[in-house]
Parts: C-alpha cells; structure tokens; sequence
C-alpha cells in the first residue's frame, strides 16, 4: 500500500479567493472612476496685494485684486500674525463667519468692498461679498484694522510706531491652497 499525504488547497477555496480579490479591485476602479475619491474644488487664479494706507484714525489695510478670477469671499479665511516685540505671535482669523465690527457703520465684516458710489452696503461686507479684479477691500478706520489685527487700538498705535512686520495669508477654504502670503510694514 502506497501511503502519500499530499496537501493543497482546495480548487473551491482558490477560485473563491480569486473572486473575492477580482470583486476588491472592481470595487476600487468603480469607486475612483465615478467620483467616490476627494474631489477638490480648483483654486482660483489671481493677482492679489496687500498694505497699509492712511494715518491716525484713518489707518487701515487696503487689499487689492488685480486680476484673475473673482473669488466668493465666504471662501476665504485670512489670517494675520504680528511678532510682538516681547518675541510672542498674535495670530488672528477673519472668516465670512467672524463677527461683525463695530467699529464701521453700519456695522459689516471686515475687510468690506470699497464702492465710491453706494458706500458700505452688508452685501460688501466680507464673507458676501464677490472680490471682482479691480475692486478695493480694506478695514477703513483705525478700530477696525485694530479688531482686524486681534489687537488693541493702544497696542496696534505702539506696533505702527515701531514698524512692526505683519504676515498676510489668505486661504482659499475648499481645497486649502493659498492666495495670498504677503508680509508688510505696519506704519
């Protein structure tokens, strides 16, 4: 008698596992290909700028769009650092859902679209209004680039004397991308 052990998977059990990997990689392909994946909205290109104008009360931040493409403000977020000169940050955020300023009447977000014509309108403040290439945003007064700034109108008087840098960075909300990184003089 011829006793041999031979040991192999069963032919069931090997097609099974075919099948089940063919069915992952189907599912994959399938889900890829219809759109299952992180669709990122494009960044919009633009020109954009950044500085401060004006002196004593009237000291503001003054953003520019050059050209390019208009951008939804409520898909923006810009965010502003000031180096102290005790070496600590303050980091401060405006969003189209940060508060509105008192500081400007009537009260909108900062920093709100400038029209010569039809002065401050809701619809220009920040987070609804469109920044079109050519048009003007800025803070407008003194106290408003002050809560602008997330910093006191006497702190924001000391870092304009000592021509303290503030960073600018303006992100683009869907993907995260940014517009805009600029650094600039207070003063």
């Amino acid at each position: 008698m011829n006793n041999t052990k031979e040991d192999a998977v069963s032919p069931v059990i090997g097609v099974m596992l075919m099948l089940a990997v063919t069915i992952i990689i189907a599912a994959c392909v399938s889900a890829f290909a219809g759109g299952a994946s992180t669709q990122f909205e494009e960044t919009p290109q633009t020109s954009l700028l950044v500085y401060c104008d004006g002196s004593g009360d009237a000291f503001s931040i003054i953003f520019e769009h050059h050209s390019g493409a208009s951008i939804q403000s409520e898909k923006l977020k810009i965010i502003t650092w000031i180096k102290a000169e005790d070496n600590t940050m303050i980091k401060h955020e405006q969003s189209g859902i940060s508060p509105r300023s008192s500081s400007v009447t009537p009260a909108v977000r900062i920093p709100y679209v400038y029209d010569a014509q039809k002065g401050i309108l809701p619809e220009l403040e920040f987070g609804e209004a469109i920044w079109k290439p050519g048009f003007i945003a800025g803070t407008g007064n003194k106290a408003a680039t002050a809560e602008f700034l997330g910093v006191s109108e006497e702190d924001l008087d000391e870092l304009i004397a000592s021509d303290t840098p503030v960073e600018v960075t303006i992100v683009y909300l869907p993907n995260g991308n940014t517009l805009l990184k600029k650094e600039f003089i207070l003063g």
